[in-house]
């Protein structure tokens, strides 16, 4: 449902004239605001000119009011599935959530859908200077991991005068950045990694079910975006949390699937399913030999 603030004047006669006038969807780039109906009781006049509105265009045809007045809550209250409250602006197609940071729109490419069942983890925010002739010019930057819990997952930074500005960057910018991270059975890695980046080496190991995420603790909130359930890991050399994200984001994508394996040995996708997971040898005519 559109939002609508009435605006009230009194003509000459003395005669309120009351006409909706729509708001506008945002005041400036960053600034969001955000007018839900918290209640019917709250805004009774804009929904009755509302539903004079809906009994004019359905005025040829027989109209079962307990059903109406059922769409008029439908239309005018949160809708009890989800926390989000948004409003779509049909010019720009953008819709706005209960929080600024995740705000919709078009050039994600993401499906709206999709977008409400993201998990977002903030796991960097600090203070940044830049020293220049002018003296020091401070700003806030901040890392974030956005995931669906499902295979998807990508991380975003952002930079701005304000951590709140920052924030959004960084959300938008992991959104757009969401890759398919591939998953043994749904809940752990294909096979142990080493990897380094930078100063950071870590070691992930894939491990039995049930057996938990024993890794550390900002390794543990990209598991949870991801959707890896067992996993253990060590990390050495810098602990910096920037350098930890990025080394698990680069560490998850070297992992060789059974399918690149089957094609690299000329073997079929069932053998290296086989031999790498069940301990069966193929042979070299590609039957399994046991």
């Amino acid at each position: 449902a559109r939002t609508f603030a009435v605006k009230t004047t009194v003509r000459g006669d003395g005669i309120k004239d009351t006409a909706p006038k729509e708001e506008s969807l945002y005041q400036s780039e960053f600034n969001f605001k955000l007018s839900p109906y918290e209640s019917i009781e709250d805004n009774r006049s804009v929904i009755e000119l509302w539903k004079q509105q809906k009994l004019a265009e359905m005025k040829e045809e027989p109209v079962d009011m307990k059903a109406f007045e059922k769409e008029v809550i439908k239309e005018h209250t949160e809708s009890p599935e989800s926390d989000d409250v948004y409003r779509k602006d049909s010019s720009d197609d953008i819709r706005i959530t209960s929080t600024p940071e995740m705000l919709w729109s078009l050039d994600l490419n993401v499906p709206y859908e999709e977008f409400r069942r993201l998990a977002k983890k903030t796991l960097v925010v600090k203070r940044t200077v830049q020293m220049t002739r002018l003296g020091k010019l401070p700003s806030m930057y901040a890392l974030v991991v956005v995931g669906n819990g499902n295979g998807s997952a990508g991380y975003g930074e952002g930079k701005a005068n304000d951590a709140a500005k920052a924030v959004m960057f960084a959300t938008r910018n992991a959104i757009k950045a969401m890759n398919h991270i591939p998953r043994y059975d749904d809940r752990t890695i294909f096979h142990d990694i080493e990897h380094k980046f930078k100063a950071t080496k870590l070691v992930l190991w894939a491990r039995r079910p049930g057996f938990g995420c024993r890794v550390a603790p900002i390794i543990h909130e990209i598991c949870e975006c991801i959707g890896i359930q067992d996993l253990a890991g060590k990390i050495h050399g810098s602990r910096n949390p920037m350098n930890v994200i990025k080394t698990v984001f680069e560490a998850l994508k070297t992992q060789r699937i059974p399918s690149d394996l089957a094609k690299a040995r000329g073997l079929r996708l069932i053998d290296v399913n086989h031999t790498y997971y069940q301990g069966i040898t193929p042979t070299r005519s590609g039957r399994p030999k046991f």
